[in-house]
């Protein structure tokens, strides 16, 4: 169930939100960041979901140590979250 929702997320997610969901987190990303980021999400889902560490190096080769920083701190702070959730579940 929870693999349904997040494919129906990802599937609807656009650069935009990206850009929205940093911005509202007074977090700057570059044009290419962004496309990064979405292409990573869109690709990657799954693997981000069970085992990150692959994308997260190449992740980490392709944007500003700063923006890699955010990244894996909204990763880690989401995915505790959802964690919890599949635990509640």
């Amino acid at each position: 169930m929870m693999e349904k929702i997040i494919s129906s997320y990802v599937n609807k997610l656009t650069k935009s939100d990206i850009t929205q969901f940093a911005n509202s987190n007074n977090v700057s990303l570059s044009t290419e960041e962004v496309n990064i980021i979405y292409e990573t999400i869109k690709r990657d889902w799954r693997e981000l979901l069970y085992n990150p560490n692959r994308v997260f190096a190449n992740l980490q080769t392709k944007v500003s140590a700063d923006t890699y920083k955010n990244i894996t701190y909204f990763y880690n702070l989401y995915s505790k979250k959802l964690h919890q959730l599949k635990d509640f579940h």
